[in-house]
């Protein structure tokens, strides 16, 4: 294997019925093929806790860690910013970026430092401040040059970097240049050199991690990094796969997610409790989900 838009806030109340009404704005790796074993920390096919979302989070599309029992998350068309108690699925707080409210294609979110950071699906990164409920706060932006090579579908914040500031993965959806198709492709931009990217910090063959027949359906959709076992946990909402890499690329271990309990993943992340917790994003008859998973 080689392995080379205008949006106003409007809330209730109570914050568990929390609402926002949406304007439209313009503004400025050698393997043994199909011998992995499941992962025998997380058991993937056991029940897991359930909670419904509001409907602001109907299209779910990202999770960081805030807390020790809450997360950051938000949709794929606005820059709010929600904390979630995992317990509860209560609301705790939102914010939200810019004056009016910044609307892209947003895959990915990742915290750092009393900072968030949102990813679009063409690469272009957005930091802020961590803010109050109800605030808006300013934002820089950064292109990691990574949308030229692919669709973005996943940040996450990655090994530490040398320099001790951040270190982000990214995670690809589909290639947009022909020697990175068919391959599992991930890249890393950092806070410290701040640059566009020019080649792949991880792509790995996808015959070598996956079945012919689940290839087709394979889009990554959701990236995590377990910094105590330096190890990549990645989920594809189209097909409920999940799978579990060493550093170097070496699969460690590889499952299904059970159907009826996801319909779309596309959020992951670790919990200090060592919790997973997964986003799946609604149905007509079913409001966007947070799964978790005890370790």
């Amino acid at each position: 294997m080689k392995v080379w838009m205008m949006i106003e806030l409007c809330l209730s109340s109570k914050m568990n019925s929390m609402r926002w009404t949406h304007f439209i704005f313009m503004s400025t790796l050698t393997l043994s093929p199909y011998t992995f074993a499941q992962d025998h920390q997380y058991n993937l096919q056991a029940e897991p806790q359930q909670i419904s979302l509001i409907s602001g989070l109907f299209e779910i599309s990202g999770l960081a860690v805030a807390s020790e029992n809450s997360v950051y998350a938000h949709n794929d068309e606005h820059s709010i910013v929600y904390e979630i108690d995992i317990s509860s699925g209560q609301v705790q707080s939102a914010f939200a970026l810019g004056n009016p409210t910044l609307a892209a294609d947003f895959e990915g979110i990742a915290a750092w430092n009393g900072r968030i950071y949102l990813i679009t699906s063409d690469g272009l990164l957005y930091e802020a401040l961590i803010g109050a409920h109800q605030s808006r706060a300013k934002f820089n932006a950064y292109d990691t040059g990574v949308g030229e090579f692919c669709e973005v579908e996943g940040l996450a914040v990655g090994p530490a970097h040398p320099s001790g500031e951040g270190n982000f993965l990214i995670l690809c959806k589909s290639a947009r240049q022909p020697e990175l198709r068919d391959r599992l492709n991930i890249f890393t931009w950092n806070l410290e050199d701040r640059l566009p990217v020019s080649t792949p910090w991880m792509s790995l063959e996808r015959d070598d991690i996956l079945k012919k027949k689940e290839q087709k359906k394979f889009k990554p959709s959701a990236i995590e990094w377990k910094e105590d076992t330096a190890h990549l946990l990645i989920i594809s909402g189209s097909n409920n796969q999940y799978i579990r890499l060493a550093q170097e690329g070496t699969v460690i271990a590889k499952s299904k997610l059970r159907s009826q309990y996801h319909r779309q993943a596309e959020g992951l992340t670790i919990m200090p409790s060592g919790h997973i917790v997964i986003a799946d994003e609604g149905s007509s008859r079913q409001a966007g989900q947070l799964s978790i998973y005890k370790p």
